[in-house]
C-alpha cells in the first residue's frame, strides 16, 4: 500500500514544570526540542513501521528548516517538500504541568498555509497512492481542494478543537477522522450528547465513513457500519503526551495496510509514544508492536 501524508512539520517546543505550576512566575523544569507537527509524526511513525509511505509538507527558509529536513531525509520516507519565503518554519510550544498533563500550547503555523493548492497540483498525482492522510493544520481552501480532487481514501486529522471546524463541512468526503472527545464534541457543535457512541453517530451521519474518538484513560472508539467499538486503553507509564494521538492514528493507518483490528493497534502505538519525551519515539518499530500487542491479549 502506498500512503500519502500531507500536512505540517514544526519545531516542537515541550517544557515540563517539575513542581505545581505558578501562573505568572518563572518555574522549574525540562525542556525539549524536537522536530514535530501532526502530519510529520503520522508520517515518521508509518515510516519506522515499513510502510511505503511519502510526505508532502512546507518549512520555513531558516535554520530549522535544514534541521528538520537533515532529519526527515535520514528516515525511511519519500520527503516532497517546498519552503515558505514569507514565514519561518512552524513552532509548537506547550507547557506541561507536574503530572505531564498539558496545560497549553501554542501554535504558530503560518508557513503551513503556502501549502496550498497550486503547491499540491505541482509537486503530487493523487493517483500514485492507495491512501491518504491530511491533517487539519492545512488551510480551509486547501482542504476543501483535496477532498473534492482526490479520489483516494482520505483518513483526517483533527488536531484541535479550533482547527477540527475546518473538516466539519468536508466530512461526506473522508473515510475516516480521527480526533480526541472534546474534538468530536466541538463536530457536533458541542451538543448535549449523553455517550461517545451518540457523539460518533452525530458525526457519521454527515456523511464519515469511520469515526475514531480517544478518551484518555477510558480508551478509544470505532464507529463504523452504524455499531460502536471500544478498546480500554493499555497501562502506560506515561513521560509526555505530544505524539500520542497522531501515534493512535498511525496504529490505525498501519492496521489498515495489513487488515488488522485498528484500535488494537491504535492504542499499541498510543502506548509506545505516551512512554517516549519525543512525539515519535525512536525505538518504534514493527517487532516491538507485534509484541506489544501480543503480551496484551494473553
Amino acid at each position: 500500500m502506498k500512503i500519502l501524508v500531507i500536512g505540517g512539520t514544526n519545531i516542537d517546543i515541550n517544557a515540563t514544570s517539575i513542581n505545581e505550576i505558578v501562573l505568572k512566575d518563572s518555574n522549574i523544569g525540562n525542556i525539549e526540542v524536537s522536530i514535530g507537527g501532526v502530519a510529520k509524526n503520522i508520517a515518521e511513525n508509518l515510516a519506522r513501521l515499513d510502510l511505503d509511505v511519502s510526505f508532502l509538507t512546507i518549512f520555513g527558509n531558516d535554520h530549522y528548516a535544514d534541521v528538520a529536513i537533515d532529519y526527515l531525509k535520514g528516515l525511511n520516507l519519500n520527503l516532497i517538500y517546498g519552503k515558505s519565503k514569507n514565514h519561518p518554519t512552524s513552532t509548537y510550544l506547550a507547557v506541561f504541568d507536574q503530572n505531564h498533563d498539558m496545560e497549553i500550547g501554542i501554535n504558530d503555523m503560518k508557513a503551513t498555509d503556502e501549502l496550498d493548492s497550486n503547491f499540491i497540483k505541482e509537486k503530487i498525482n493523487f493517483d500514485l497512492y492507495d491512501l491518504v492522510v491530511i491533517d487539519s493544520n492545512l488551510c480551509q481552501k486547501t482542504l476543501e481542494y483535496i477532498a473534492k480532487n482526490c479520489h483516494k481514501p482520505i483518513y483526517a486529522e483533527s488536531i484541535s478543537v479550533n482547527k477540527v471546524k475546518r473538516l466539519k463541512p468536508l466530512l461526506s468526503h473522508f473515510k475516516a477522522i480521527k480526533c480526541n472527545k472534546i474534538e468530536a464534541l466541538a463536530i457536533t457543535d458541542n451538543k448535549n450528547h449523553d455517550s461517545i457512541e451518540s457523539i460518533a453517530k452525530d458525526i457519521a451521519s454527515q456523511g464519515v465513513k469511520e469515526v475514531y474518538i480517544t478518551d484518555g484513560g477510558n480508551g478509544s472508539y470505532l464507529y463504523k457500519d452504524k455499531k460502536l467499538y471500544h478498546m480500554p486503553s493499555y497501562q502506560v507509564n506515561i513521560i509526555n503526551t505530544t505524539g500520542a494521538g497522531d501515534a493512535f492514528y498511525s496504529g490505525v493507518i498501519y492496521a489498515k495496510a495489513h487488515g488488522l483490528k485498528e484500535l488494537v493497534y491504535g492504542n499499541a502505538l498510543a502506548k509506545i509514544t505516551l512512554e517516549c519525551a519525543k512525539s515519535n519515539n525512536p525505538k518504534l518499530n514493527k517487532k516491538l508492536v507485534e509484541r506489544l500487542v501480543r503480551e496484551n491479549e494473553n
